[in-house]
């Protein structure tokens, strides 16, 4: 996991914070705003960077992915009911239906709070060189100074996939219903299962975008798991392969 205290400090300074609706998330509006509290605030602004990486920012921090079944599809990620894998199955084999979340991608206002701004900061990095800071508002170029700060302490040269290691960009995030291909970006944990136990991934520190194919590839293991998987398949095809030196 990464070590973003800095990143917390950072916002805590910065936004309001004030809890809302139902699941008492926390608004990202900066402090002494005007008008009512948004927990979308800031993936409302990602938009005006790019329309549809503020859009995935926005699903990703705050929904569960699509479920079926007993599992809620696209849930509010502090949705109190949260099964395990197993009691999801047991609820599958009864013929319930949209009656939890999984325990895996469940979460607390204040982790999805800080995991938005963590992400946002990531695609800040990709490109806020497309965005017109001529037009842009006071409160609004407060946002601009603070992504800035974290994504030069976090990201200063980008975003790298964690396991092919290629930059994440701004194309990747511009696919459509059934026609995501393998280089595009979905949200992936770094440690799937914390501690080796079917807790929550989703907190803070323990998310960034990676490529589809790559979290296909690391499933529910650690990086470290994926990548030694990875040379056990390259030495059984006769590469030579070292935990120093991946290349043959």
């Amino acid at each position: 996991m990464k070590d973003i205290k800095r990143l917390m400090d950072m916002s805590d300074v910065f936004f309001c914070k004030n809890r809302l609706g139902d699941y008492n998330h926390l608004c990202t509006k900066p402090k002494g705003h005007a008008g009512r509290c948004s927990k979308n605030h800031l993936s409302n602004f990602i938009k005006k960077i790019n329309h549809k990486a503020g859009n995935k920012l926005a699903l990703d921090s705050y929904s569960t992915p699509g479920n079926k079944g007993a599992a809620k599809n696209r849930a509010d990620r502090c949705y109190p009911v949260q099964f395990t894998k197993e009691q999801i199955y047991e609820a599958n084999k009864r013929g319930d239906h949209g009656t939890c979340i999984p325990l895996r991608f469940a979460s607390t206002p204040e982790d999805c709070f800080y995991i938005n701004v963590d992400l946002a900061s990531q695609i800040f990095s990709i490109g806020s060189g497309e965005l017109d800071f001529q037009s842009l508002n006071e409160e609004e170029m407060g946002l601009v100074d603070l992504l800035k700060n974290i994504a030069s302490e976090h990201h200063p040269t980008g975003v790298e996939c964690r396991i092919c290691k290629n930059k994440i960009k701004f194309e990747n995030f511009d696919t459509e219903h059934a026609t995501s291909d393998e280089f595009s970006v979905q949200l992936g944990h770094i440690t799937p299962y914390l501690n080796g136990k079917e807790l929550t991934a989703h907190v803070a520190g323990n998310t960034q975008w990676i490529h589809r194919d790559c979290n296909i590839i690391q499933g529910e293991k650690t990086e470290e798991e994926t990548l030694e998987s990875i040379r056990s398949i390259l030495r059984a095809h006769g590469y030579t392969v070292s935990k120093e030196n991946n290349r043959g």
